[in-house]
């Protein structure tokens, strides 16, 4: 009997296609596992997606690595004609194929997001060889869903997912890496959108996920999030360094062709900047407040922090820190000399963030509660519109477990991560220089400052001390706890900085021996 066009798909790819699928996955942005030794991929399902003419379906893959660890991942596949030698998004000639058909890459068919599209909002469920996909639209989203797609526009700005434009109405966000659970995102999402009044995060229109059919106990994983599209001008980041730009040309002419000390210049050109941020901390207070607001449901309610709690959160940070201060006593002496480092130094460092991160104490006597928060909080995940800032990308670090981003913590470690993106952005703008001078070195430092106050002060005046139940007692507290969750960004920063870019090394060194005041000198 002639095999169908799936089973075509899934014998092309193994075998010989095998390699090529290999090779192809480690080129892509999306796959986690770079630098792993792999030891196999293979396709586990595929499911067909219904939408136009042609053979479109989604791939779920296992990715074995030596050792036995796995991982799972979806990817879009289409069966068509090769356009030349240098089409890479080929990857293996169809077998049994008389008319020379490939399997290729379709992240970049139109006609396979709609696919998508469709089985979300028509709550589709769809069969594939051992599972299914399930789609699940929200009551909220009826009436963006039933309108007819035009145009799907794929960005390119991801790396862990892929995310797709339909219409400049709804975006989907293909969640790359299948793990079952509930995925972050979604949930976050949906409990803002329909159990609060938050309005400053993107309204949650449906999602689609994967049952794999193996076992009844497994979770389906969440494979799509459709959300109503928000118009903007750019990320928090992109707007905060176009910026940081104009403050250095115009502040440099302010303080040496007019005289004006550093605070005027930055008062005169960032005024309206500031603004705008003080606006982003009453946002991020808001959201806070809102993650707090209800005992329904479970994953939700606000619960109070234990000292097990605050046992458990320093340890993981004092084990993080032995190692970050390992790898910094392993660099070559050229590259401790550039970031202004010596062994003495990283022992004294080491000394003094143990001791700050005592300062997570006053969680459990505060009687402060955890809840659920964003997770991975900086100026990337702000979408800056005509009126304000909106929050994207509940879905937390992607490298950490799903059940580590779904935990409930301290809120004040969302403040921490966008203060440290504050210092970075100061940072990045003055690296953007071929040379910097200590006007504009000057202008950074004064900026940094008058943008943490007000960016705090938004946050304090909607989510306040003694009366937020996710907060201590005093402001003086909550300023204490932030600078600890900050000092762990920093060590975080510091180690990615070490494997990824040592030219970067001293950012997060100098946000570090700053927070530590002259503890670590």
């Amino acid at each position: 009997m002639p095999q169908g066009w799936i089973e075509q798909v899934l014998a092309s790819l193994g075998g010989q296609g095998q390699r090529s699928l290999i090779e192809f996955v480690q080129r892509q942005r999306w796959f986690g596992g770079k630098g792993k030794p792999l030891a196999d991929v293979h396709v586990v399902d595929a499911v067909e997606l219904f939408h136009g003419t042609g053979r479109r379906l989604l791939a779920l893959m296992c990715v074995e690595y030596r050792g036995g660890a796995q991982e799972r991942y979806v990817m879009p596949l289409t069966i068509r004609p090769r356009t030349g030698q240098d089409d890479t998004r080929a990857l293996v000639e169809l077998s049994q194929s008389s008319t020379h058909e490939w399997v290729c890459d379709a992240t970049g068919d139109e006609e396979i997001w709609m696919g998508l599209y469709d089985g979300v909002a028509q709550g589709r469920k769809l069969a594939g060889q051992t599972g299914c996909l399930m789609g699940r639209p929200l009551p909220q989203g009826r009436e963006d869903l039933t309108k007819a797609v035009r145009e799907a526009k794929v960005l390119s700005a991801e790396q862990s997912n892929t995310s797709v434009i339909f219409d400049r109405r709804v975006i989907l966000k293909l969640i790359r890496k299948l793990e079952a659970g509930i995925n972050p995102d979604s949930e976050v999402l949906e409990f803002l959108t329909t159990q609060t009044t938050c309005r400053d995060v993107p309204a949650l229109l449906g999602v689609m996920t994967y049952d794999d059919g193996l076992s009844d106990q497994a979770q389906p994983a969440t494979v799509a999030v459709l959300q109503r599209f928000v118009p903007n001008v750019g990320d928090g980041w992109s707007y905060t360094l176009a910026h940081l730009g104009t403050l250095l040309d115009e502040g440099c002419k302010a303080v040496t062709e007019r005289g004006d000390n550093l605070s005027k210049a930055v008062t005169a050109i960032s005024g309206p900047f500031l603004a705008q941020l003080r606006r982003l901390g009453e946002i991020t207070g808001g959201l806070h407040v809102a993650l707090a607001s209800r005992q329904e449901p479970e994953a939700f309610r606000p619960e109070p922090i234990t000292l097990h709690d605050v046992d458990l959160w320093q340890a993981g940070m004092k084990k993080h820190l032995t190692e970050v201060c390992h790898d910094l006593r392993a660099l070559q002496p050229e590259q401790q000399t550039a970031a202004g480092l010596t062994g003495d130094d990283v022992t004294r460092l080491e000394t003094a963030c143990r001791d700050r991160f005592g300062d997570l104490q006053l969680l459990s006597r505060a009687k402060a509660s955890k809840i659920r928060h964003h997770g991975d909080y900086h100026l990337g995940q702000v979408l800056k519109t005509n009126d304000g800032f909106v929050v994207i990308d509940f879905e937390g670090e992607p490298a950490r477990p799903l059940e580590e981003r779904r935990a409930k913590v301290c809120p004040l470690k969302d403040v921490g991560g966008m203060l440290r993106s504050f210092n970075y952005a100061a940072h990045a703008s003055l690296k953007q220089r071929a040379t910097v001078s200590a006007t504009e070195s000057g202008l950074m430092t004064e900026w940094e400052g008058a943008t943490r106050a007000s960016f705090l002060d938004g946050y304090r005046s909607v989510a306040k001390p003694g009366q937020a139940v996710c907060l201590p007692a005093t402001w003086e507290e909550a300023l204490r706890v932030i600078q600890v969750y900050e000092l762990d960004k920093a060590l975080y920063e510091l180690r990615y900085e070490m494997r990824n870019r040592p030219d970067w090394l001293s950012i997060p060194l100098q946000g570090i021996l700053g927070l530590m005041g002259n503890a670590a000198e």
